[in-house]
């Protein structure tokens, strides 16, 4: 089975060096915005230094989700609320980089941001969570001792390719929780 995971350490020097070039990329943008008199250019050059600290605060929730997903379970728990946290930070950046494109051109669509900052905010959290558990539940799985993979005939292990029934999801979802706490029981055991 190939690890498809990065290291702790990998994932923390590539958040550190996409924090760094986002540095010296502003530093550029800011270099060339003051010797010449584009103005849509030096107000977008305004609007990332003024966010540079949110956008600094958001690489910095992913790489330490990126970090908590690197472990095995049940040390990757957190990945998913730091990725929340990230997204939604990140969100708020493009809520701004719009709410700057409507003030530069005028078009008129401030007033509706704030019932989309209403919706996208919670569904935004609900999404990345939800996706993030599922993933940490599928790869539980996959490093489950009694999971074989795929079988090369029917491409799932053992399943037909007509759509599941209800039962069949939730029989899937207790066998899950069953594999679950079983493994944490087994990991227990062993200490």
């Amino acid at each position: 089975m190939e690890n498809t995971r990065h290291s702790p350490l990998r994932a923390l020097v590539s958040g550190l060096i996409g924090i760094i070039i986002f540095l010296l990329v502003l530093v550029l943008f800011r270099f060339i915005a003051d010797h010449t008199s584009w103005a849509l250019f030096s107000g977008f050059v305004d609007l990332l230094s003024a966010n540079a600290p949110l956008i600094i605060f958001f690489s910095v929730m992913f790489m330490i989700g990126d970090i908590f997903a690197a472990f095995s379970f049940p040390f990757n728990l957190p990945f998913p609320i730091f990725s929340a946290v990230g997204s939604v930070l990140l969100v708020t950046f493009i809520i701004r980089i719009i709410v700057f494109i409507d003030t530069f051109y005028a078009i008129g669509i401030s007033p509706t941001l704030e019932l989309v900052k209403l919706i996208l905010y919670p569904l935004t959290i609900i999404v990345v969570l939800v996706a993030g558990y599922l993933s940490i539940a599928a790869q539980f799985r996959k490093e489950a001792p009694g999971y074989t993979g795929p079988s090369p005939e029917t491409g799932q292990p053992g399943r037909s390719t007509v759509s599941p029934t209800w039962e069949e999801v939730g029989d899937e979802f207790r066998q899950m929780f069953y594999d679950l706490f079983r493994r944490i029981r087994d990991d227990i055991n062993r200490k």
